[in-house]
C-alpha cells in the first residue's frame, strides 16, 4: 500500500531527478546544488515550526491531516528558487508564473510555479499539492499562467529561507540592485 508519506517522498525524488537532468546555460554557476536544494525545500515543507511561521493557518489542519506537505508553499518556494538560482549577471533562469481565481478547470484555484526562460520547461516545486479523492495528482493547468514579477520583498519566503540556512533577503537585495542597473 502506498502511503501519503511515500507518495510525497516519490514526488521529491521525481523533482530531484528533474533538476539533475536539466540543460542549463554553460555559464550558469551556483553555490547551491540544485537537487540538494530540492531536498532541503521539501524537508522544510514538513517542518511544523516552518509551517507555523510561513503558511496561512486557514487551511493548515486539512493539509496536515491529508499529509499534503507541499500545499501552501508554491509561491514561497518558487520565489525563493527564482532568486537563489540566477545567471552570473543576476538575470533570471526561472521566471515566476501564476494563475489566480481558477474556477474553470478542476484543481488549484491559485498556483505559482517556475518556467525556464531558455527552454520554457516547467519546474513546479509543489506540483503534488493538489490530489483528487482517489489520491492521484491533479494535473495543474499551466496554460492558464501569466508571468509574475519577482522584484519585491517577500517576508514569508525570507523566513522560510532562513530556516534552511539561506540569507534570501540579502540575495534578493543584490538581485534587485543588479536588475535596476540593467
Amino acid at each position: 500500500m502506498v502511503t501519503k508519506k511515500s507518495f510525497y517522498d516519490s514526488a521529491t525524488e521525481r523533482l530531484m531527478k528533474q533538476v539533475r537532468s536539466m540543460a542549463l546555460p554553460a555559464d550558469f554557476e551556483t553555490r547551491y546544488d540544485l537537487s540538494e536544494m530540492v531536498l532541503r525545500f521539501r524537508e522544510a515543507f514538513k517542518d511544523p515550526i516552518i509551517r507555523e511561521q510561513v503558511l496561512s493557518h486557514k487551511y493548515e489542519a486539512s493539509r496536515l491531516k491529508e499529509e499534503r506537505f507541499s500545499a501552501g508553499f508554491c509561491g514561497i518556494a518558487s520565489y525563493t528558487w527564482n532568486h537563489l538560482f540566477r545567471m552570473p549577471d543576476r538575470s533570471e533562469i526561472w521566471r515566476l508564473k501564476q494563475y489566480s481565481n481558477n474556477k474553470n478547470i478542476y484543481g488549484l484555484v491559485n498556483h505559482v510555479w517556475l518556467e525556464n526562460v531558455f527552454d520554457g520547461s516547467i519546474l513546479d516545486l509543489s506540483f503534488d499539492q493538489s490530489i483528487d479523492s482517489q489520491g492521484k495528482i491533479v494535473e495543474i493547468p499551466y496554460s492558464l499562467g501569466q508571468y509574475a514579477d519577482s522584484h519585491f520583498n517577500f517576508q514569508r519566503a525570507f523566513n522560510f529561507a532562513s530556516h534552511i540556512n539561506v540569507d534570501l533577503e540579502g540575495i534578493v537585495f543584490i538581485n534587485n540592485l543588479f536588475n535596476q542597473r540593467n
